[in-house]
């Protein structure tokens, strides 16, 4: 009956806190880090795919290396400044009866803590930097280039005492991306490019798991702390290409594949108080868990109205789906735990301009409606997701003849969504505890972001 007991517990919990491995992004829906260039941070990232105006196509679109004047360095950071609530609107626990221990059946009942959480995100500093070059003695048309970014995570934490703790109380999720990449002029009016994507990822989880006698006057009711984390590297590639029918007009389409990233680790719950004669639910063992990273699919047009004045759009095809689930392997052969996700393919569009007041300044603006993947019965505070709403500002000044300084501004409207999921714990056994969400959600980002380019 303990390995039984040790085995469910487990499962469960690492479950319920596994569903964070690949969850969240405070800027974006779902856990896509768009912020992986200034210049189109100011434009609401319209057009990316067709834009070709700087190094950071590296990412966007490499083919669009071909459209530079010459060589780039660039580096340059954006500071993601996010503000979220999530406030009880009728969680509810439901504990089950013990009759070993003399305890009666109960009805649901609310969860014991603060009713509304802290802002679990800290200003966080997301960096990107890239080389663009061409080849010698290939009349610019073969580019080389390397980008260094970091296109999915999240870091959130919550009070150990709120009301959402059995679904989270710590995220942790980094990815970082390496990619070197190559471009070519076919002719005069296409171009061609593709990278491979060296991807690293780092996650760690922390969250409570209840006890199945939390509730009662007892010194055996105390909560239990679950700790899940792993590492993992993998490879994947991106193509494109852009198009230039006449001069003036530019379009763009770009394919990301997914990255399936298979992550090494451990788990770990202690601090489960439990009557004498219960087996102890405590735990700690070696596990593997997939992180599925989406595919995307960019289309972007680039026209120029006039001399001064050129107008983007675009829209990115998300394959969140996918992230149906999180299943983690446990090193001691017990049952595979899984959580399901239950993430749908989503579209973003965006819009937006630019303005070449003179030679040296070029002003920019743009809107992106970007929709959540998550779905109603699933959201959960590690997820804290909405349909999004992008309003950006942004400038470029060439302060050198060879080196630019890029500035942009961006706030993004969330539409809240409920956090709605549903925890079990100890499930199919006697001390089955269910754990019911429904908490209101408020949040916004504001996003400030800084780079320099230098041409050679």
């Amino acid at each position: 009956m303990k390995q039984g007991i040790s085995r469910l517990a487990l499962g469960v919990a690492a479950m319920s806190a596994g569903a964070g491995l690949g969850a969240g992004a405070a800027n974006a829906a779902g856990f896509f880090i768009q912020e992986q260039s200034v210049t189109g941070l100011g434009r609401a990232f319209a057009g990316g795919a067709a834009a070709a105006d700087d190094a950071s196509t590296i990412f966007f679109n490499p083919a669009g290396m071909t459209f530079l004047k010459s060589g780039e360095v660039q580096s340059g950071g954006s500071l993601l400044i996010p503000d979220s609530e999530l406030k009880d609107d009728g969680s509810t626990i439901d504990y089950p009866g013990i009759a070993a221990a003399g305890v009666p059946n109960r009805p649901p009942g609310p969860i014991s803590g603060h009713s509304k959480s802290n802002n679990p995100y800290d200003p966080t500093l997301v960096p990107h930097g890239y080389v663009a070059l061409p080849v010698p003695n290939t009349d610019n048309r073969l580019w080389v280039g390397v980008g260094l970014g970091a296109p999915f995570g999240l870091e959130s934490e919550y009070n150990s005492n709120w009301f959402g703790r059995y679904d989270a109380t710590k995220t942790q999720l980094l990815v970082y991306n390496f990619s070197p990449t190559v471009a070519y002029r076919v002719n005069d009016w296409l171009s061609i490019g593709g990278g491979i994507d060296i991807s690293y990822a780092w996650a760690k989880l922390e969250g409570a798991v209840p006890s199945p006698l939390g509730g009662l006057p007892t010194p055996f009711g105390g909560d239990g702390d679950l700790t899940i984390k792993g590492e993992s590297w993998a490879v994947g590639y991106n193509i494109g290409a852009i198009v230039q029918p006449v001069e003036g007009t530019r379009i763009g389409v770009h394919f990301r594949s997914g990255v399936d990233h298979m992550l090494d680790g451990s788990a770990k719950l202690d601090g489960l108080t439990f009557p004498p004669g219960f087996p102890s639910a405590n735990f700690a063992t070696d596990g593997r868990a997939k992180l599925n990273l989406p595919p995307m699919l960019s289309f972007g047009i680039r026209q120029e109205v006039t001399p001064q004045i050129a107008l983007l759009a675009g829209a990115t095809w998300y394959g969140w789906s996918s992230f149906q689930e999180i299943r983690v392997t446990r090193a001691d052969g017990g049952d595979d735990l899984v959580n399901a996700q239950r993430y749908q393919d989503t579209l973003g569009v965006s819009i937006g301009g630019e303005y070449y007041w003179n030679d040296d300044l070029t002003l920019r603006a743009g809107f992106q409606y970007d929709p959540t993947p998550t779905k109603t019965g699933f959201r959960s505070s590690r997820t804290p997701d909405g349909d999004r709403y992008w309003l950006s500002a942004g400038l470029s000044y060439d302060f050198m003849e060879n080196m630019s300084v890029d500035f942009a501004y961006t706030h993004i409207f969330i539409d809240g969504r409920n956090m709605d999921a549903q925890r079990d714990f100890y499930e199919g056994t006697p001390i089955e505890t269910q754990v019911s969400y429904n908490a209101g959600n408020s949040s916004g980002v504001d996003i400030l972001a800084l780079g320099l380019r230098y041409r050679f």
